[in-house]
């Protein structure tokens, strides 16, 4: 008899460990973790100025509840009510845990914990602890998974196939990074935490090392949600950063430098009013994400950007001056009254930035950077996909036994509060763990392992990164269709001609994955957009015109397979109020 656990987690970051914990605290202990490296991934190398976590308010003032906390997430239109209520009913569960685990979230004397505005969000529920939220939580849940439940980690195993019968999954394919081979895995239940297909666009936020496994989740048979929602923002590129929050907020001055060396203060050409410029930057630290409904407002910064950019220039940021013309006083209010309750008032922007939040310095010095005398190159990059996998609210997909959580699942919609994917990595692992505890066991399967016949030509020169360049030049967050289906159709080719040459083994399945994640992602912008306009976080382009947002659809989620779209009608925010003795009654009968 093979081995077969209960349960196979793929990934190592805060939704694979959040997983693999809430599994063992519900009793399931026969469980392993499987990853291509322990250390790489996006919650362990990510961050911003304070990274945030979103959650239910709990400042001790300010009047919440789950279904506020839901329905203000629902307001961002194309997402699932019933999905929006899991993620906040489950919110101080799930962030009192990490709490308790050692994430050191700030607390008044009483014990509350304060919160902050953060991007699309009107209230307090925003919390940090400093830039390197994810990565602190990360560790803390592995911590907790590895020394004290002692769950099997088995690393350097790049997973090639989600295996399958009959739309039911038992276990994965995996290729061993150590002695190049191939083998089974076998499990009952596979929970995917892989993050986003962070490998098809060049211009990306993404630490380097994360890649995401989109395209073998894509082959297994699953739809996808809402794929085409992506976060687009300002990042630097040089090391891999968003400059949002303070970064913005204490108006540092833009710049862009041709080859020549010659440098443009760039930012009065694409406005008549460059103190209303100049105020659109400090709105950009919690406008973060490029939004297509502010194309003309504080996201009109992005789109001057990325006009530098297609000029052949490099775009930087400079602390170290004020940007032309700058004053205090021309600022808008909420600039204004923002920097003298901060006490960030400084003559330049590098004395703002040391005020308001010296660590956001620090971050960069750690990487050779220094913002008292470097200029920093930003482009605007994908960070985030809202959507991803479609799942029911255990977040099962339609293969039975196979679960998505954290971003690569489509659990958002056109946009999201900032730090709520955070939230998310904490209650997709709770609800698939819930699940998986009730269901019964099955036998193990006797399946013939089959080997591939690769024909695959080594070549350490191979480089595909053109392609990814054309996706953040046609298909990011300006959307161009003719483009979209000139890429879409190069691609298709290359994969009809899959294998050709590689960096190595492992390469040949990176690639082929990176190249169905981006087919799927065409694909859907070409099948999606016609319809629905430009929306969410890009604008889309036809025959040379940008095409308004059709808002009927914002009752509606997106699900694609195969080139083809359907719109499924978004459940709304629920709302059930019973006595208490009725659900007393239900603990009683069980």
């Amino acid at each position: 008899m093979r081995k077969i656990y209960k349960c196979l987690i793929i990934g190592s970051g805060a939704a694979a460990y959040s997983a693999a914990d809430w599994l063992y605290r519900e009793g399931i202990k026969d469980i392993a973790i499987v990853t291509e490296n322990r250390l790489s991934g996006t919650s362990r190398n990510t961050g911003s100025d304070k990274q945030t976590y979103y959650k239910l308010s709990m400042d001790g003032i300010t009047p919440d509840s789950p279904y506020k906390m839901a329905s203000d997430m629902f307001s961002g239109g194309s997402c699932d009510g019933e999905k929006m209520y899991i993620e906040a009913v489950n919110s101080s569960k799930c962030f009192l845990r990490l709490c308790n685990y050692g994430v050191e979230f700030p607390t008044d004397k009483y014990g509350c914990y304060p919160g902050y505005k953060t991007d699309h969000d009107n209230t307090l529920r925003a919390t940090s602890v400093g830039p390197l939220t994810s990565k602190i939580m990360t560790e803390k849940l592995e911590k907790v998974v590895t020394e004290d439940n002692k769950t099997p980690v088995f690393d350097n195993l790049l997973v090639t196939q989600i295996l399958t019968e009959n739309d039911i999954a038992y276990g994965v394919r995996v290729y061993s990074l150590v002695n190049e081979k191939l083998k089974d895995i076998y499990a009952e239940n596979v929970i995917c935490a892989t993050g986003a297909p962070a490998c098809i666009y060049q211009d990306s936020v993404y630490p380097e090392s994360q890649h995401g496994m989109t395209g073998v989740l894509i082959k297994a048979g699953v739809r996808l949600c809402n794929f085409t929602q992506w976060q687009y923002g300002l990042a630097s590129v040089d090391f891999r950063w968003n400059v949002s929050g303070s970064f913005m907020q204490v108006v540092p001055r833009f710049v862009s430098v041709d080859s020549d060396g010659y440098e443009y203060d760039f930012l009065s050409d694409y406005f008549d009013d460059i103190n209303k410029a100049y105020s659109f930057v400090f709105l950009k630290g919690y406008q973060w994400p490029f939004s297509s409904e502010r194309a003309e407002e504080s996201s009109a910064i992005d789109l001057a950007v990325h006009n530098e950019m297609l000029k052949g220039r490099m775009v930087y940021l400079d602390y170290t001056r004020n940007p032309y013309g700058f004053s205090f006083e021309k600022l808008c209010d909420e600039a204004k009254n923002y920097m003298l309750n901060a006490d960030c008032y400084a003559d330049i922007p590098i004395e703002r930035l040391e005020k308001l939040n010296s660590k956001a310095i620090n971050v960069y010095l750690r990487h050779g950077i220094d913002l008292h005398t470097d200029k920093l190159r930003i482009a605007v990059c994908a960070q985030h996909n809202n959507g991803g996998v479609y799942t029911d609210n255990n977040f099962e997909t339609g293969i039975k036994g196979l679960y998505v959580i954290g971003e690569a699942a489509g659990t958002f919609g056109l946009s999201r509060p900032g730090g709520s994917a955070l939230n998310d990595t904490q209650v997709g692992g709770l609800m698939a763990a819930k699940h998986i505890k009730n269901k019964p066991s099955i036998q193990n399967k006797n399946v013939t392992f089959e080997t591939e016949d690769k024909n695959i030509e080594i070549c350490p020169d191979t480089d595909y990164s053109h392609f990814r360049t054309k996706m953040s030049q046609v298909a990011s967050f300006k959307r161009d269709y003719e483009g979209c289906v000139a890429l879409l159709a190069e691609i298709s080719a290359v994969l009809e001609s899959y294998p050709q040459r590689h960096r190595s083994f492992a390469d040949y399945y990176r690639d082929h994955d990176m190249f169905v994640s981006m087919k799927a992602l065409l694909e859907s912008i070409i099948a999606e957009c016609p319809e629905t306009g430009s929306r969410g976080g890009a604008v889309f382009i036809k025959d040379g015109k940008t095409v308004a947002e059709n808002r009927n659809y914002r009752d509606y989620l997106t699900v694609t397979k195969d080139g083809q779209a359907e719109f499924i009608k978004a459940s709304p925010v629920p709302y059930e109020q019973k006595s208490f003795e009725y659900y007393l009654s239900k603990i009683n009968e069980g």
